[in-house]
């Protein structure tokens, strides 16, 4: 039997997932998912009576609280703004609780009894019947029709159905239902390979006999009355081979046909796995703009729409981006009540994000009614450094918000003031081969856009040619395909634009030759093709010699390939044996704006060695920051958020240097570094070690793993890091 020490370090190591599922379980049952509120209560019911059979009062008195809150809401009150505010404050505040359990509350005991407070009103209101601006949750349609009961389904239940909500702690029916498939059709693959072990032994045998009736067609010097014989013995053998080879044709047809079909199953049951729906992402979005607006005491109404699936991949990638934007809005964008009285603005801020998934891309679109970009503070920070900050145009300074460090506000807050925010937005949807654009009107509010591929393994594209390049762009940059006229071909001084039309008016976009951007001669000219394509802050234009349909192709993306180019992000093989360059748009517009450069592109490919850096640290603002930090110095970087997953990925791919926190979930970063040094190839690794606990706390025994340094995060300085991590890579 288990301590209780035991029993307590379990129950506080399982509240983080515990929490996550409450909040993801309320947050859905917000946008209409009914069922989920019982499956809520027995959670909460389950943690109080731990809570208190382990003496953890703090927790239980929480848990308890809440739990009558949603007695409450099942009884048939109607759930207010202060209902979902308060449930969410108590579950940040267990999940505090379980991050600092050895003190049990005692340090959080102000902030507690504010969430209890919260909790107890929230009751009162719900006890006094409902309110006259009582929020109902609104129906949500479901992804896919209601399975027939007649019929299995591949997908879960819904929690809003008829019958009895699943148990959360059991597997989903969809996850058994995938291992099912996966294990039978690799049992189908296992029967069909051994099939083919039996056809090369059938061929070998007709082999054989093919080589006894070539002997016996050679006559060799037989007598004339062993013609006869010989004759009639190859017409046996040949009937036998014809025989033999036919069965072997038919059973080797039937082979190939089923390991076809079995593993284009599993190839779909892979796939489908690897899909992910909207809500989840949704919630996590619902949650980070609801709690930044309590921290910053702002009154902001937030809006999440879109229903579908997501390829996992994309889904990891748009989280962070999207938690970024909503942040961003709401410290940013949304303003203060009294600001927005003066203009005329209703008190309640507005941040809608909306996703949507077409053939080809990934849309998601974050709006704010709030002041939009301070671009004249925006000046005043890039003064410094850009020269002719004050003379470019609000445009033209929309790709500065994106570079890393930028931080437009005048103190640091829990939120802002770090330089840590479009740049990770950037970099994440630049990952997925994607773009961001803005829209910023001041006084108005901000528009952020954010296309990314459907499918991050293969992408839809435009083929284009330049000369002796051959390249292509994402379909979905790609505004329209013109051809430069007389009328529409424009000299100015700021060099050629391209007269646009559309319902909006003219326009007058940049315009640009991809043979002079690529290193060859040439201006574009009339007759020329244009592809107009989108960027940060607006449109562009290049002139090539021809462009082809939108096809669908696999990339090898740059990370993957043996040189590096500013321009190029991914290769394509074509069907003749060559390769297709996929350019990336936002530095093709940059690398177009720039004089040209003496070396041509073809220079630009050189070999790639950029050493690899792991950033292991739980808190995400932090991973974050040094994350920046280390890709601002050339390195590239796999990030873990706790010491075991570090673990798995240093022995996955070995880094060239490891950053750490100490105190982390899940495994130590003391622990972790033990373990790398118990483990073959990684015993010399460099190991830095950034932390908040006192230095000479754990300083010895990193000492004897041979951590390089041990550096405090209060007394955190950039430059010191830059200078160890520099020393570090140098002597590994």
């Amino acid at each position: 039997m288990r301590s209780r020490a035991d029993l307590v370090a379990a129950f506080h190591r399982t509240m983080p997932d515990r929490v996550a599922q409450a909040t993801d379980l309320w947050l859905g049952f917000e946008q209409g998912q009914g069922g989920n509120l019982q499956v809520l209560r027995r959670l909460l019911h389950t943690l109080k009576g731990e809570a208190h059979m382990l003496e953890l009062a703090a927790c239980g008195d929480l848990a308890e609280l809440a739990e009558d809150v949603i007695d409450a809401v099942r009884g048939g009150a109607r759930p207010t703004q202060l209902t979902g505010d308060s449930l969410l404050g108590a579950l940040e505040g267990l999940g505090l609780l379980s991050a600092s359990a050895g003190a049990e509350g005692a340090e959080l005991a102000p902030e507690l009894e504010i969430v209890k407070e919260t909790l107890r009103a929230a009751r009162a209101e719900l006890g006094g019947g409902p309110p006259a601006d009582a929020l109902t949750p609104p129906p949500v349609p479901p992804l896919v029709p209601p399975p027939d009961s007649a019929s299995e389904s591949a997908l879960p239940p819904r929690l809003d159905q008829a019958d009895a909500p699943p148990d959360p702690a059991q597997p989903s029916a969809r996850a058994a239902l995938d291992a099912e498939a996966v294990g039978a059709l690799v049992q189908e693959l296992q029967r069909l390979h051994s099939e083919r072990d039996v056809i090369q032994r059938r061929l070998r045998e007709s082999q054989r006999m093919l080589r006894a009736l070539l002997v016996e067609i050679d006559p060799g010097g037989a007598a004339a009355d062993r013609i006869a014989e010989r004759i009639a013995k190859t017409l046996g053998y040949g009937a036998e081979i014809e025989r033999l080879l036919g069965a072997v044709r038919a059973d080797w047809s039937s082979n190939e046909f089923a390991a076809g079909r079995a593993l284009g199953e599993l190839d779909e049951v892979v796939r489908s796995a690897s899909v992910v729906r909207t809500e989840r992402l949704l919630n996590q979005v619902s949650l980070a703009a609801r709690t930044a607006a309590r921290m910053l005491g702002k009154d902001v109404e937030a809006r999440v729409e879109g229903t579908g699936l997501l390829d996992a991949a994309v889904e990891r990638r748009l989280e962070p981006a999207l938690l970024h934007l909503v942040r961003n809005a709401i410290d940013h964008g949304i303003e203060p009540a009294d600001v927005r009285a003066r203009r005329g603005k209703p008190a309640r801020g507005t941040v809608a994000v909306t996703v949507v998934q077409t053939d080809a891309a990934v849309r998601v679109e974050v709006k704010d009614d709030g002041g939009g970009v301070d671009f004249g503070r925006l000046r005043e920070v890039l003064a410094p450094s850009v020269p002719d900050a004050w003379s470019l145009d609000d445009a033209e300074l929309i790709p500065y918000l994106f570079a890393h460090g930028l931080t437009t506000s005048r103190s640091v807050g829990a939120i802002s003031g770090r330089g840590v925010g479009l740049d990770i937005v950037a970099r994440e949807i630049g990952a997925l081969g994607g773009q961001v654009r803005i829209d910023s009107r001041p006084g108005i509010g901000t528009t952020i856009l954010l296309v990314a591929p459907k499918n991050p393994h293969g992408e839809e594209v435009v083929p284009i040619a330049s000369g002796r390049f051959r390249c292509a762009v994402p379909t979905h940059a790609v505004h329209s395909v013109v051809l430069l006229e007389d009328e529409e071909l424009l000299r100015t001084a700021d060099g050629p634009r391209v007269r646009l039309t559309s319902g909006a008016g003219v326009e007058l976009a940049p315009l640009f030759s991809l043979a002079a951007v690529l290193g060859d001669a040439g201006q574009p000219a009339p007759g020329d093709a244009a592809l107009v394509l989108h960027h940060a802050a607006g449109l562009f234009a290049v002139s090539v010699d021809g462009y082809e349909n939108p096809r669908q192709v696999a990339l090898v993306r740059s990370e993957e390939m043996p040189f590096t180019s500013p321009l190029v992000r991914g290769v394509a093989p074509t069907a003749d044996g060559e390769a297709m360059l996929l350019l990336d748009v936002e530095r093709l517009f940059a690398y177009a704006r720039q004089a040209p450069r003496e070396a041509p592109f073809a220079a630009a490919f050189e070999p790639k060695r950029e050493p690899l850096a792991l950033v292991v640290e739980d808190a995400p603002v932090a991973r974050e920051l040094l994350c920046g930090i280390l890709r601002s110095i050339g390195l590239r970087v796999e990030e873990a958020s706790d010491g075991r997953e570090g673990l798995a990925r240093a022995r996955a791919t070995p880094p060239d240097v490891v950053l750490t926190d100490l105190e982390m979930p899940y495994m130590s970063g003391l622990e972790m570094v033990a373990e790398l040094r118990r483990s073959p190839g990684l015993a010399r690794v460099p190991v830095v070690v950034l932390t908040t606990a006192a230095q000479g706390q754990s300083e010895a025994a990193l000492r004897g793993l041979g951590v390089r340094a041990v550096l405090s995060k209060q007394r955190f300085v950039e430059e010191e890091l830059r200078r160890i991590i520099a020393a570090s890579l140098g002597g590994a």
